[in-house]
């Protein structure tokens, strides 16, 4: 009952939404041309509201569907977050020349709407879908970018002064299609030769069987000193459903498998060490913990901390960003170096030099590079692969090379 009632309030306010942004098409639809453009605009909301009964209700639903229903809902989301001032501002003055003509009893004929205004919006409107559009025809996803970094430490052994480490996040097999492609991104990582590669979580979108056919490919990433992996939140399989228990372990088991075939270092809340010429860096890998309830909070730093000694060099692997703030730079500051991904940076912002924007900020503080509290560094990986929007627009994936230093 629950269930249907915030389907019904979800449906009247989506309908009432739309109806109010309807007022930029209906400005400019005098012409009888531009008539096309009302069954277009109405269509975007029929098209949310219904997918967002289907998922309600978890019907089974195909990758590609998915995917295109998710850019309708999320790009017509995004335009009239970012046209929503201009009409509102209209409105705002519109309401004051109104109450002002009525006070001094002058007309009160309807008040047209600024055309600036009118204009502003539309293009407001607009902007995003176009971008959007660009970001999945330019082939944005599989134009890899290496990111280089130097970080400096106090505790680091001597035996690492300069280590070479490639961080890599949210491969999202499932997602990838032009294996060409993926395969000279796989030889990008391999040309850099790094010392050790860490792995952030999220392998696949929802299920092992992803991962048929690419087992050749993903065992090429390696490294003298190892690969070392963590879970993401879609690494768990609960995005989708089973026909019973027994199938989702069955396919989380796959999963696990499927790394140690690759030659990974799977960590699920364990520690472990890297060993140069008698001496060591210890490596956390915790599974995957959301500072938000929305998801999985599987990770038990403090269960994979045991055994350390404060004052060895820690690098700690975690998939969400939002853990760092929650938890490791209040009760574990002695963690010198956190990898992180999950965000993707939204795959869509602005993101040239040290100038970074993305909406993705306004849900985490670390979202994308390389950050400092005090003596503790996190690093967020922008993305190998791609989840849900098939395109990028600025935040283009990325493999990421840090060069660790001792001070």
């Amino acid at each position: 009952m629950e269930r249907i009632t915030f389907l019904f309030f979800f449906t009247l306010i989506s309908i009432l939404f739309d109806f109010y942004f309807y007022q930029i098409i209906k400005k400019y639809n005098k012409k009888k041309w531009l008539n096309f453009l009302i069954p277009i605009y109405w269509s975007f909301t029929i098209i949310t509201i219904a997918n967002f009964f289907l998922y309600s209700f978890q019907f089974e639903l195909g990758y590609y569907y998915k995917t295109i229903s998710f850019n309708i809902i999320i790009g017509n989301f995004i335009s009239k977050v970012l046209s929503l001032p201009f009409l509102l501002i209209d409105d705002l003055r519109r309401l004051i020349i109104y109450v002002f003509r009525k006070k001094t009893l002058k007309s009160s004929n309807n008040i047209s709407r600024s055309k600036f205004l009118s204009i502003s919006a539309s293009l407001a409107y607009g902007i995003p879908i176009t971008s959007l559009t660009y970001g999945i025809l330019s082939n944005n996803v599989y134009d890899y970018r290496i990111k280089r970094r130097q970080i400096n430490f106090k505790k680091l052994p001597l035996a690492f002064d300069g280590i070479k480490v490639c961080h890599v996040s949210d491969i999202h097999v499932g997602s990838l299609r032009n294996r060409l492609a993926v395969r000279g991104g796989i030889d990008m990582i391999t040309s850099e030769k790094p010392d050790a590669i860490f792995f952030t979580g999220d392998l696949v979108n929802d299920k092992a069987k992803e991962l048929m056919g690419w087992g050749d490919d993903l065992s090429k990433i390696n490294a003298p000193l190892g690969v070392f992996s963590v879970l993401g939140n879609h690494d768990y399989g609960e995005y989708t459903s089973w026909e019973n228990e027994t199938s989702k372990t069955k396919n989380f088991n796959d999963l696990l498998y499927a790394q140690k075939e690759f030659g990974w270092n799977l960590l699920r809340n364990q520690n472990t060490k890297i060993t140069v010429d008698g001496e060591s860096i210890n490596i956390i890998g915790v599974e995957n913990w959301s500072a938000s309830r929305r998801f999985q909070q599987y990770g038990k730093l403090d269960v994979a901390y045991q055994g350390l000694n404060k004052n060895e060099f820690k690098l700690l692997m975690s998939h969400n960003p939002s853990h760092w703030n929650a938890h490791v730079t209040n009760n574990f500051n002695d963690i010198d170096l956190t990898l992180s991904g999950h965000t993707h940076g939204l795959q869509y912002g602005i993101d040239i030099g040290k100038f970074r924007v993305s909406p993705v900020r306004l849900a985490y503080k670390q979202w994308a590079d390389l950050y400092t509290l005090n003596n503790q560094h996190i690093y967020v990986n922008r993305g190998f692969g791609f989840m849900g929007y098939p395109g990028r627009v600025g935040i283009l994936p990325e493999i990421t090379i840090l060069t660790l230093k001792r001070s």
